[in-house]
């Protein structure tokens, strides 16, 4: 009760109130004459400062219990946060709003006159800006009412009221300690109470914590001294990060409104973290809840809040938490009020994070909870309790009992994707939940989201609830299971990348596997097998099986006489070349006119140093090429002209007997050329058999299943098929270029915009791209079938399903490459389909490489690409374990250079492969600048590991995999055990999961606890 002194009274009967803001009113009392005595009673009022989240409940409550309550807004607290009123609280009604004055005096006159003749009853900080005004108003309004009671007792003017009301004193925790909320005046007083306290230094000024930056072990917490919310609190991995860190937070506004007083320093705490919510009265401190959080590894980030759970405080862990935490309180002077304490559990016990000297914030979404769990009251209702109710407070248990009376928890969500969200069908899906009580989203349409590192990227969280535990265990893990597949939104569309992982792109003039960003960091973007020269590449040495006897297979001609020509052999083309050179034939790489030179040094790591007999240059006629490979050939007889990476050409001075394309780009010169020298060819009577859209037209007109598509240069040539086809649409050119163009459309709009990037655009094979080709989007499972052909007869050498998978919003993720077994029913349909297809695009020589869907409709292709398996053949070591001996570089020297060992090649794989393995694609979880990449050095130690490539370096800057282009590099495994294989794939997927393939620098951002989630700026 406040009785102001007897001289100063001055209670005027007009209220001042400051201008309502939205969701919020102000309720002034004017008394008439002849008013009604119920109206006109003298009612208790109770002072919240700085009342928003967890504050507005608990003064909601107090309303509940027939006060009054006055917001008094301390200096500097922002207006955005006075509107902050948590959903549960619908409006706050006010009986008045005032400002905190220059001094006390002044800011209790104010009071007096906004009270309008009622009593103030109580005064407690409404949130964590409060605090220490709120300490001060409440000793300063308790000393003048003691010196009121005493002055009216000895003037003799006590009437009924004032002896009614005189006892009730107003609680204060006071001022002898000045700044309890401060940090680092929280842990020097609990170590001078002999417990447990973080090492730490603390100023405004660098050069006081310098020492400790230089000393204390790394990483280190800097935070602002006062708890300021989700702003400052960070992270440091470096004495220089820490510095400009300590810098930003000096020279910053905080988010109490006031400028940072001081940085602390601190160990960080390493340790499973605990909440412990206590309610004081007069020492006597009354635990209600203990909470633990659920922290994990996510996105890169190591501290992503998964939710907060319950803990059963009969337990001997809760035990020594509640003991410390009191001790605490009672070192920290706190006699009266909620208190949320923050706890790490060291592996030397519980140690002080913070102590917020205010009831547990997050808006109180947790109250049902704790009502239910407890079985019936939560902090808000015994802080109300405290401080109206001593009665009442006496009968509240001193610790929640157990069992629990309910089960239940908070799940805070995890977003794994990103992009500009169009509509929230996860939120309601989540709405209609059994135990579903209360969610807060922070996400509504229109909203850019990001994956979650740390509070500020969170997008909400739910209160489960219910009396059957499985029932909350059950709604767990489908939200969970909802943000694996990134179910809470739907995003506005946008391009996917389709490319597939073979594509064996060339990447000529403009070739820039990493792209410089603002900062000057180099962002990495998918390495594929043919960017060579960036790539790193990991081999295993300790796997004697790898490594294959050299072998001199007989052909049919004298190889020692002889010369093969390969044209522009890079990737797979040097391992043929390798294979052929193994055989006692001479080489002659042919590079073709626009060959990016860089590519000409990009040769496998399994390749070693290949030596060619000598290096030519295509000229401008078929002739003249053919002459300059005479001229190289010397008195060598050329046999062969293969294609070794994307190109073809063939030569020879004597006799040519074979002539191939080992590449995309290579193929409609080589069946030009082989033809135009009347050796073993594919024939020119399909022009441009490696054009998409001509290989869709053929295989239709042989009855086979094809895509429905349009093709042209013109945009008026596809319009109409764009207009009437079905969305998402490919589109992509015409001629295999690589990973540059294919995309996924999902509007008519985006389709035009793209078909006119991909006609302006220089593509990756050199060239202006002839023409833009729009195909339906077929949906099913992925395959590759590589056939190796020798006039006419098809022999399987490979079959591989693609792991795809939705991930970070992206439908579309390749995870790995797998083999097929080549009597399963898949490959049975498969094969046939695939050698149709061959047959129908007249191919009878050389290796190829189909690509197909199998839809519900059966087999369709998506493309032939009439050239060897692509990505440098690192596949090759598995295929040969897989098969027993072979694999489609040695076949393919088989069909042109020796036709017995052809002819004895199976007519497909081994069933059972001979070996287990397969192709991981590594998917990063993670985003930021590589600083080590210890994960690779594990995956090296793998007892499957074959090899490794991958583009990722310290320095690199790396994003989420959506696409290929954000993959980060892809591992070969075999073994002769299949559990070896498998345990390895799992430990592969735990690294990435965890993200510990990487060491990014800066790792962390905001460290700041849950409790402050929804708070953009001004926080608990």
């Amino acid at each position: 009760m406040l009785l102001p002194p007897i001289a100063s009274l001055n209670i005027s009967n007009t209220t001042s109130a400051p201008p309502s803001s939205e969701g919020i009113t102000t309720i002034s009392h004017h008394p008439t004459q002849g008013e009604s005595p119920y109206l006109s009673q003298v009612r208790k009022i109770a002072v919240l400062v700085d009342p928003y989240s967890t504050g507005c409940i608990i003064a909601q409550e107090m309303q509940k219990r027939g006060l009054l309550i006055i917001a008094l807004w301390t200096t500097g607290f922002s207006e955005e946060m006075k509107l902050h009123v948590p959903t549960s609280c619908g409006r706050m009604d006010y009986f008045a709003q005032v400002d905190q004055q220059l001094t006390l005096e002044e800011t209790r006159k104010v009071l007096l006159e906004a009270a309008d003749g009622h009593v103030i009853v109580a005064c407690l900080a409404g949130g964590e800006a409060g605090v220490d005004f709120a300490d001060a108003l409440s000793e300063y309004l308790e000393q003048t009412r003691a010196a009121a009671v005493v002055g009216a007792a000895a003037a003799g003017a006590g009437s009924k009221l004032s002896t009614k009301l005189s006892n009730q004193a107003i609680l204060t925790n006071g001022t002898e300690i000045p700044n309890r909320r401060d940090k680092y005046v929280q842990q020097e007083l609990i170590k001078q109470a002999g417990l447990r306290s973080v090492r730490q230094a603390g100023s405004d000024k660098f050069e006081d914590v310098e020492g400790f930056l230089k000393t204390e072990a790394y990483p280190i917490v800097l935070k602002p001294n006062e708890s300021a919310g989700s702003d400052g609190v960070k992270l440091c991995y470096s004495f220089d990060e820490a510095k400009e860190h300590f810098e930003k937070l000096m020279s910053s506004q905080l988010v109490n409104g006031g400028e940072c007083p001081s940085v602390l320093c601190q160990e960080f705490l390493k340790g499973t973290e605990f909440v412990v919510d206590h309610v004081s009265r007069d020492g006597v401190h009354k635990t209600c809840m203990i909470w633990v959080y659920d922290k994990r590894k996510a996105n890169g980030a190591n501290f992503v809040y998964f939710g907060m759970k319950p803990v059963d405080p009969t337990t001997e862990q809760a035990k020594i938490l509640i003991n410390y935490t009191r001790r605490v309180l009672d070192a920290m002077g706190i006699l009266h009020g909620p208190t949320h304490a923050e706890i790490m559990m060291t592996a030397e016990g519980p140690c002080l994070v913070e102590m917020n000297c205010r009831a547990h914030g997050g808006d109180g979404r947790w109250r049902p909870l704790a009502v239910a769990l407890t079985g019936g009251y939560s902090q808000v209702e015994v802080t109300a309790d405290a401080f109206l109710d001593p009665k009442a407070f006496s009968r509240v248990p001193d610790k929640p009992t157990y069992p629990f009376k309910a089960s239940g928890q908070e799940v805070m969500f995890v977003n794994f994707s990103s992009g500009k969200v169009k509509s929230t069908p996860g939120f309601d899906v989540i709405r209609a939940l059994p135990s579903f009580v209360h969610m807060d989203s922070f996400v509504s349409p229109g909203a850019e989201v990001d994956y979650t590192v740390d509070l500020v990227t969170g997008i909400g969280g739910v209160i489960l609830m219910h009396q059957d535990q499985e029932v909350v265990k059950r709604d767990i893990e489908f939200i969970r299971y909802l943000e694996e597949i990134n179910g809470f939104f739907i995003y506005e569309t946008k391009l996917e990348n389709l490319k597939r992982p073979r594509g064996d792109d060339i990447l000529l003039k403009t070739s820039t596997p990493t792209v410089a960003t603002k900062d000057g960091k180099h962002l990495h973007r998918r390495v594929f097998s043919s960017d060579g020269p960036s790539l790193i590449r990991h081999l295993s040495n300790d796997r004697p099986e790898l490594r294959g006897p050299l072998m001199k297979r007989m052909t049919t001609v004298d190889s020692s006489q002889e010369a093969v020509v390969i044209v522009d052999p890079y990737s797979t083309g040097c391992c043929v070349a390798e294979e052929i050179v193994k055989r006692g034939f001479s080489v002659i790489a042919l590079w073709t006119k626009e060959f990016a030179p860089e590519m000409k040094m990009h040769v496998p790591l399994s390749c070693g140093a290949l030596n060619y007999l000598a290096e030519v240059e295509e000229a401008d006629t078929l002739m003249a090429t053919s002459d300059i490979v005479h001229m190289a050939a010397g008195k060598l007889r050329v046999v062969a002209c293969l294609a070794g990476g994307e190109e073809e050409l063939t030569a020879g001075k004597l006799r040519v007997v074979a002539c191939l394309a080992g590449g995309e780009a290579g193929v409609d010169l080589a069946d030009k050329l082989s033809e135009f020298m009347k050796v073993r060819t594919n024939g020119t009577n399909i022009p441009n058999r490696r054009d998409k859209k001509v290989q869709q037209e053929i295989i239709r007109k042989h009855g086979l299943r094809s895509v429905r598509q349009a093709g042209g240069a013109n945009f008026a040539d596809v319009e109409e098929f764009l207009k009437s086809e079905p969305y998402p649409v490919v589109l992509k050119p015409v001629e295999s270029a690589g990973s540059d163009g294919v995309k996924l459309c999902h509007s008519f709009q985006e389709a035009k915009e793209h078909f006119h990037v991909l006609m302006k655009s220089q593509m990756v094979n050199g060239g202006q791209c002839p023409a833009v080709l729009c195909q339906e989007f077929l949906r099913g499972k992925e395959y590759v079938v590589d056939h190796v052909s020798r006039d006419g007869e098809h022999k399987t050498v490979m079959l591989w399903v693609y792991d795809k998978r939705p991930c970070h919003g992206s439908a579309f993720v390749y995870f790995g490459c797998i083999p097929v077994d080549s009597e399963s029913p898949e490959a049975k349909i498969l094969i046939p389909y695939v050698r149709g297809v061959l047959d129908a695009l007249e191919f009878k020589n050389g290796p190829s490489h189909a690509e197909v869907m199998m839809t519900p409709d059966g087999p369709c292709l998506v493309e032939m690409n009439c050239r060897a398996h692509g990505g440098d053949g690192n596949w090759r070591p598995l295929c040969v374990a897989l098969n027993g001996g072979y694999s489609q570089v040695e076949a393919t020297v088989d069909a042109y250079l020796d036709k017995r060992q052809f002819m004895i090649l199976p007519d497909k794989p081994p069933s059972p492969f001979k070996a287990a393995g397969q192709e991981v694609i590594l998917v990063s979880y993670g985003r930021g600048t590589v600083k080590a990449t210890p994960g690779f050095e594990d995956i090296k130690k793998l007892p499957s590991f074959v090899y490794l490539e991958t583009g990722v370096r310290p320095g690199s800057q790396v994003d989420y995999t959506v696409d290929l282009f954000t993959g980060i590099g892809s591992v070969i495994l075999m073994h002769h055990d299949s559990n070896v294989v498998k345990e390895d794939i799992r430990r592969i997927r735990q690294m990435e999961k965890n993200n510990e393939l990487f060491v990014f620098e800066n790792q962390v951002g905001s460290m700041r606890s849950p409790s402050l989630m929804g708070l953009s700026k001004h926080v608990d």
